[in-house]
């Protein structure tokens, strides 16, 4: 019998196993190769997430009872909306093609990576299968994370080695970043600092995956539970990325009040004793990952982003509420190593305060969830997708995360989990009160959604 509402944790044909197939597209296929003809939206995740989106809005019109929700959907709704109006506003002044055509992919962007929040929300009904999907999230990013480990311990990029048919290649591979004689691994994502930022979000999920209470009947060994988070702390602690090692520390700063005495002893022995084997392993690498915080005065990279709020402000200046328009403020112009300055330019103040409600609004969906939820194998589960979402938010004020393909999916599949912990905990409550009952899936293969 299932432990909770709908078909349990045997279901293999329902919204979890198709977004489990959308993670690995997300994680595993480098985000260079694209469907050709397809550009910037062609990556076989866009494509997927693109699907989920369709598929999402097709249940929804053809719904026939209401079920419960969170204020999620509305914020989401919100921020699409406001995205729509900006880029509306684009169009109907002149501007150059290049700019209308990137803005154009920009609002498909927004729409797939809306599909992953909106499906992931939505297609779980049951905290069991939330805590199946959280694992597999976290078993595919520590399979990103060996791949990591490998290309720093080789110096070589692997990925310019692959060849996927009827996929092709939309920018060069790159053999490697290096700093200060290290290899900087990218895994299959374009750069070490996206990378680095999704790594840094899946080891909370991977940390309170492998933290939680087992069934008496789960075989999996003390390695197959912890692999992932052990594989996803070694690939961040040579990564020699900022942005990795703020996710780090984050990630620990928003799991601690949720560990007993325990689990924060050998939480902390462990970041000793990483720490150790790295120093004397890979001489140099301590010293390095301390440069990356101290002697900030000559760094450049600092004063630049300290420069692009002056250039920020003087754009706002000119089109303050809605902006310029989705994706129409080109590299060329500026860099901004800041998603929200970029986002204040392209979208305006409106836009960013939407694109906040909805990341606020996921925070706390998974806040609610984790203090209504007792299940001692649902909760720790509750707590790490929370401190994802969180790291994710606070990581995109340090690079330009929605010019790259990977960490804005992960980011809103997150937030679609949150909010997916919030909504099954109420049908569950619901189907414990005299009269209701949880939602049970159809048993069609057309209706994979837990709807009737």
């Amino acid at each position: 019998m299932p432990r909770y509402g709908g078909s349990g944790l045997g279901v293999v044909g329902d919204g979890v196993t198709v977004l489990t197939v959308c993670v690995v597209a997300t994680l595993a296929i480098p985000s260079q190769f694209v469907v050709p003809g397809l550009g910037g939206v062609g990556t076989p995740a866009t494509v997927l997430w693109l699907g989920c989106g369709l598929w999402w809005a097709w249940e929804r019109v053809h719904r026939v009872r209401s079920e419960p929700s969170t204020p999620l959907v509305g914020a989401l709704v919100v921020f699409l909306g406001v995205a729509v109006i900006s880029f509306s506003t684009a169009i109907a002044r002149p501007a150059a093609t290049a700019e209308m055509g990137v803005a154009t992919m920009t609002l498909m962007l927004y729409v797939a990576w809306s599909g992953a929040l909106l499906l992931t929300h939505d297609a779980i009904w049951d905290p069991g299968r939330l805590v199946v999907l959280t694992r597999r999230v976290a078993a595919a990013g520590g399979g990103i994370a060996l791949l990591g480990i490998v290309q720093f311990a080789t110096g070589r990029s692997w990925v310019d080695e692959l060849q996927i048919p009827g996929l092709v290649t939309i920018r060069a591979i790159s053999e490697g970043y290096v700093r200060d004689g290290f290899t900087r691994p990218a895994g299959t994502s374009i750069h070490p600092i996206e990378y680095g930022a999704v790594l840094g979000m899946l080891l909370p999920l991977a940390l309170s995956s492998a933290m939680a209470a087992r069934d008496p009947d789960d075989e999996t060994s003390t390695l197959g539970r912890w692999w992932p988070a052990l594989a996803i702390a070694t690939a961040i602690g040579v990564s020699s990325t900022r942005s990795a090692l703020i996710g780090l520390l984050v990630a620990l700063v928003v799991l601690f009040p949720t560990w007993d005495r325990v689990q924060r002893l050998w939480v902390g022995l462990a970041l000793v004793l990483g720490s150790a084997v790295v120093f004397v392993t890979v001489p140099g690498m301590v010293g390095t990952t301390l440069g990356l915080f101290t002697g900030l005065d000559g760094d450049t990279s600092l004063q630049s982003r300290v420069d692009g709020y002056a250039v920020a402000a003087d754009y706002l200046s000119r089109d303050t509420l809605l902006g310029r328009g989705p994706g129409t403020f080109l590299p060329r112009f500026r860099i901004f190593d800041n998603q929200y300055l970029l986002s204040s330019v392209e979208i305006g103040v409106v836009g960013l305060g939407a694109l906040l409600l909805v990341a606020l609004t996921a925070i706390g969906c998974a806040l609610a969830a984790y203090l209504r939820t007792t299940d001692p194998q649902v909760r720790p589960v509750v707590a790490g997708i929370g401190a994802g979402v969180v790291v994710g938010t606070i990581l995109l004020a340090f690079f330009d995360g929605f010019s790259f393909p990977m960490m804005p999916s992960v980011w809103f599949l997150l937030m679609g989990m949150a909010g997916a912990s919030l909504r099954s905990s109420r049908i569950q409550r619901s189907a414990g009160r005299p009269g209701e009952e949880a939602p049970v899936p159809a048993r069609s293969w057309r209706r994979l959604l837990p709807t009737r």
